[in-house]
């Protein structure tokens, strides 16, 4: 497996992107969105300055309860997708309100598909492991896994994928070791399912 992922938002401290890259960090996700209205206000200068430095780049969208059409543009229209760059579907408890069902996001991803040509990743851990519980077919299936679990392994992985493709160990201060990275600190780290040749080639997913 290559341990070269970070998952990042506007709560992290970013003290230089090249340092980052020296420590042997490969891609940067950073939150972009959130429900219908929110936008993270470092996602943009961060994407240049990371890509600048030499990372590959992502972009997620943490899930909430209101109307997918409205969360599918608040997305789009602030994180602007590059075809170089992963998009995703974090899909998880929400911090207000009510959280995303499984025919909501099946929903949001087909209208991700429909405007931009490619489907999302899917990140989740407890909620999505609850919410596709004994589903045979789903959309989801057809999209990455990345699945969040701070554990020595991923277990409970839900049976619409047949493996994942990036593991969340760590939130930076429970879960196995590396927790930090050189130019940011502690922070949530990912496992890719496979060797860095294999990563390069398949980024972004």
């Amino acid at each position: 497996m290559f341990n070269a992922v970070i998952d990042i938002s506007h709560r992290n401290h970013v003290e230089d992107f090249a340092r980052v890259r020296r420590a042997g960090i490969a891609a940067v996700i950073h939150k972009a969105t959130e429900g219908a209205t929110f936008r993270d206000r470092l996602y943009r200068e961060r994407r240049a300055a990371a890509k600048a430095a030499g990372l590959k780049f992502g972009s997620y969208h943490f899930s909430s309860g209101v109307a997918v059409e409205d969360q599918v543009k608040n997305y789009l229209d602030h994180a602007d997708p590059q075809d170089d760059e992963l998009i995703c579907l974090d899909w998880e408890e929400s911090f207000a309100g009510r959280d995303m069902t499984l025919s909501e996001a099946e929903a949001f991803v087909a209208l991700v598909r429909d405007r931009t040509g490619r489907l999302p990743a899917i990140y989740g851990g407890r909620h999505l492991r609850e919410a596709c519980a004994g589903v045979a077919r789903s959309i989801l299936s057809d999209c990455p896994l990345w699945y969040a679990r701070v554990a020595p392994e991923p277990k409970g992985i839900p049976d619409l994928w047949p493996r994942w493709t990036l593991w969340q160990y760590t939130d930076g201060a429970s879960g196995p070791e590396p927790h930090a990275v050189d130019g940011i600190g502690p922070c949530d780290r990912d496992l890719f399912n496979g060797t860095e040749a294999e990563f390069c080639a398949r980024w972004p997913f």
